[in-house]
């Protein structure tokens, strides 16, 4: 929005729930090196929903996965 360069990185991806918090480390991602914006690819981010959908089923509390290796699972 800013219209900053963006820089591809890995990012730290947070999803919470009324009963849980996922968390998922080094998801690829663009980042806005004026706002600190992130962006995600549509591709990146329908792999998101997926994983999240899958594993909200299986969390009580708080996860961390790696992205790689939760994707590499589904």
């Amino acid at each position: 929005m800013c219209k900053g360069n963006v820089t591809e990185t890995k990012h730290t991806y947070i999803q919470e729930f009324d009963d849980c918090i996922i968390i998922i480390k080094n998801v690829p991602a663009l980042v806005c090196a004026q706002c600190g914006e992130v962006y995600y690819s549509d591709e990146i981010s329908e792999k998101l929903e997926e994983i999240v959908n899958r594993l909200q089923t299986m969390v009580k509390d708080v996860a961390i996965f790696e992205y790689d290796k939760v994707v590499k699972a589904a």
